[in-house]
């Protein structure tokens, strides 16, 4: 009765305002102030305000305004609060399914993505509605059930799709099914992806029509799994009248149950998978919350909020479902994906998609910003965005620099195993490569002599260690580390194996990262360096696509260079390698200490249609990289020892 008697009377007074002239702004702001009751939002972000056209009028609508508001204090505060009045999701909803929902209800026209059309160039784009979205995933929930069965102990789906939007809607389907979702990545070799599956005991393999070809290699039906094609984008879209499916979990009673498992990356042993319960998700979701908590110091991501970005990482990817499901879902932030078959974002295509798409911003790897920096016909295009956002890696610091003068950069920070660590934003743009964690973050930086832990990395340079440590009682509901249950329950301090250097920014103390504790090459003898200390100004040079500095063990440290067709078509390769050292690599050897200068010998460009490996996040993965050109790698070395350089003797007489 409660609920009737409020909208009659609303409804009353509706109709009051209209027939007198100047009410609709009194009535506009009577119901803002209720919203904040009712969480109830307009699907028009800007509706059209009636000035007021006399004083009497301003007054009858004061009045009324004041009764309203005096109405739902006194008598909507305490039952507002019960889940069932209105029958929407709580306004401090942390499950993102029950979230998707209520903007279906409430904003159900607002832009949820920008999605390529078939044939994009010449058909454009087209908008995905909070309404079309939920939609979607009921129609994929019903197919769910109809094809698998239903699911009674959260069962593992495994997702190989096209790189598209689908991903964000399978990953809602399956959680909203009592599934959870394992988004394998397509590198992985058989048995390590048999593996995967069996350690994660994966019931179902949904795989996309274009992906038959890349996944026959796995060996799939050796599993035992079912293997079950997935629908088009466009049957997910045609669901208009899908009735909606039954979804009645709340956040306290399913906090701890798993929703999404992605893996490591499996190129020094088996893939190891890593899950994420639905505590993890929302401390992923928590960035609005904790900009509110901390303001009025502005913390990283802000810029995200609201806006209209290109989201230039694969969906696989977990960025990809994080900016969807996470700051999509939380925080309006409407994402417009590249085409399926895109890799990376080459300058033509950000060009064109920048012409398509209402576009304010850019997320992607720092590959992708150096790639559109350097390029002359879309640096101003990128300099003219609200922002640039890099995630997965560092940003070379001369592009850095150069950029900042013109947008607002920033950066996403985090791992997988513990999530994002948000950090306040700096005073002065100088400094936009450096952090200050916020408090809710609970990390804590020792100096690497200090730790008591073994690093690769130099000693002296003030280098710290991070840690997290676990908050005294219950795990926090914005910090995703400690939500990791299967790998730090009963873990009080988590060593995180990055390595910090403190800067002082006009009096202010802040940190800029140095480099991973396991990251380091160390040569014979045990003097280490940081590889990338090398390999950005390496990667500076004219077609230098990739680069890799290795010689862990070695006398001396190596150089693969990755190189872009055009730079070396017509031309002896190591006549480019030698160029290459002459002109970058030797100047950088009169800066550094005589152990770790890197020889002519050692220096060569990756053989035509090898081009090195790399990771989702378009870095060269090592390990593999070096197994891969090990016959090259032992031959740079004879050249070494034959020019007399080979100092292994030495060092390994110095091991003993």
């Amino acid at each position: 009765m409660l609920r009737e008697g409020v909208f009659v009377f609303v409804f009353v007074f509706t109709s009051v305002f209209i027939s007198v002239p100047g009410m609709a702004f009194s009535f506009q702001a009577a119901f803002s102030f209720n919203s904040n009751t009712f969480k109830q939002e307009t699907t028009c972000p800007n509706p059209p305000i009636t000035p007021i056209s006399s004083p009497i009028s301003y007054l009858i609508s004061h009045l009324i305004s004041s009764l309203i508001s005096s109405f739902i204090s006194a008598h909507l505060s305490s039952h507002l609060s019960s889940h069932t009045v209105l029958n929407m999701a709580s306004p401090s909803e942390k499950l993102f399914v029950r979230k998707i929902e209520q903007n279906a209800r409430l904003i159900p026209t607002n832009i949820f993505a920008r999605v390529p059309l078939d044939d994009w160039e010449t058909n454009g784009y087209r908008s995905i509605t909070w309404k079309q979205y939920n939609d979607g995933i009921n129609k994929i929930a019903h197919w769910l059930d109809e094809t698998l069965g239903k699911s009674v102990d959260n069962d593992t789906v495994s997702y190989f799709g096209a790189n598209d939007i689908r991903y964000a809607f399978i990953f809602a389907a399956l959680n909203k099914t009592n599934r959870k979702l394992l988004t394998p990545d397509g590198r992985l070799m058989k048995g390590a992806l048999h593996g995967l599956l069996s350690a994660s005991d994966c019931k179902a393999w949904l795989y996309t029509e274009d992906e038959i070809a890349a996944q026959t290699p796995f060996g799939l039906e050796e599993t035992g799994i079912a293997l079950h094609a997935f629908p088009s984008l466009e049957w997910c879209l045609e669901a208009e009248d899908t009735p909606a499916y039954p979804y009645t979990k709340t956040y306290e009673e399913h906090k701890l149950e798993e929703i999404l498992i992605i893996h490591t990356s499996g190129t020094t042993g088996p893939p190891k998978p890593i899950y994420m319960n639905n505590g993890f998700w929302a401390a992923a979701c928590a960035s609005p919350q904790l900009a509110k908590r901390n303001w009025p110091r502005g913390i990283c991501t802000e810029e995200l909020y609201g806006r209209s970005l290109i989201l230039a990482c694969p969906m696989r990817w977990n960025s990809g479902l994080i900016l969807t499901n996470a700051f999509g879902v939380f925080a309006n932030t409407c994402c417009v994906l590249p085409p399926a078959d895109a890799v990376g974002l080459p300058p033509a295509m950000f060009d064109r998609l920048t012409k398509l798409n209402h576009v304010e911003g850019l997320v992607a790897t720092p590959f992708t910003v150096v790639e559109l920096f350097n390029d002359a016909t879309t640096r101003p295009t990128l300099q003219a965005l609200e922002f640039v956002t890099y995630l997965g890696a560092r940003l070379d610091k001369v592009v850095g620099d150069a950029l900042v003068q013109h947008t607002r950069l920033g950066s996403v920070i985090g791992a997988t195993e513990t999530g994002g660590r948000f950090s306040f934003l700096p005073r002065d743009k100088r400094f936009w490569h450096t952090y200050d964690f916020i408090p809710e973050a609970h990390v804590r930086l020792v100096p690497i002599d200090k730790s008591g832990l073994p690093t690769n990395a130099a000693e002296g340079g003030d280098v710290h260690r991070m840690f997290i440590d676990r908050p005294e009682g219950d795990i926090r509901e914005y910090m995703c580390a400690f939500w990791n249950v299967r790998m730090f329950e009963g873990v009080d301090t988590i060593d995180t194996k990055e390595l910090w250097r403190p800067v002082d920014c006009d009096g202010e103390v802040r940190w800029e990262f140095f480099a991973r504790a396991d990251d380091s090459v160390k040569l014979f003898g045990g003097v280490s360096f940081d590889a990338a200390e090398f390999e950005t100004p390496i990667a500076r040079h004219p077609g230098v696509r990739h680069v890799f500095v290795g010689g862990a063990g070695r006398p001396a440290p190596f150089v693969i260079l990755d190189m872009y067709e055009e730079a070396v078509r017509g031309r002896d390769r190591g006549d480019v390698a030698r160029g290459i050292w002459e002109t970058v690599v030797e100047p950088l050897n009169r800066q550094v200490v005589k152990e770790i200068r890197i020889p002519a010998e050692t220096v060569m460009v990756a053989a035509e249609g090898r081009p090195l490996p790399l990771s989702l996040k378009q870095l060269v993965l090592r390990t593999r990289a070096e197994e891969e050109y090990k016959a090259e790698i032992e031959a740079a070395y004879g050249r070494l020892n034959e020019e007399g350089q080979d100092s292994r003797e030495k060092f390994a007489e110095f091991m003993k």
